[in-house]
């Protein structure tokens, strides 16, 4: 199976989670690919056959939070997305609050069928990856 794992970020560390995520969904035998969410060719994600969509959390703790900017856009850019399994993730300090809800409704929208949510918070992140590639497997079903 061929996953893509699509990205927002700024300063690099969701560029990181995306990364680890995909070097341990290829140990599970998957072939994975990280590309960033904006700028990726339609080749790309046509030869995919499920998503992986990931962001950076922005707001003030409690105020203003969900998906990075530029998110939604890259989400309606993308192709129809119809019947392909999704799992969306977000990378924060605090709490997501509803982003991965909200990430989650932009790619159903796009017809993709949204099969989980992770967040990986910034101090633990990198730790718990091998853990979410296996519940992404999970999710997917067989590498092969």
């Amino acid at each position: 199976m061929r996953v893509l794992i699509l990205y927002e970020t700024r300063r690099g560390f969701t560029l990181t989670v995306a990364r680890a995520v995909r070097d341990e969904l290829r140990a599970l035998g998957y072939e994975a690919t990280a590309s960033p969410l904006r700028g990726t060719d339609p080749g790309t994600f046509a030869a995919a056959d499920a998503f992986v969509v990931g962001t950076w959390v922005k707001g003030l703790i409690v105020a203003r939070v969900g998906p990075a900017e530029g998110t939604e856009e890259g989400v309606r850019a993308i192709p129809s997305l119809e019947g392909k399994p999704a799992i969306v993730f977000c990378t924060c300090d605090v709490s997501p609050r509803r982003t991965l809800e909200t990430l989650a409704e932009w790619l159903e929208a796009r017809g993709a069928d949204v099969r989980g949510r992770i967040v990986f918070r910034r101090k633990k992140s990198l730790a718990n990856a091998a853990e979410a590639a296996s519940a992404i497997a999970d999710a997917f079903g067989a590498a092969g």
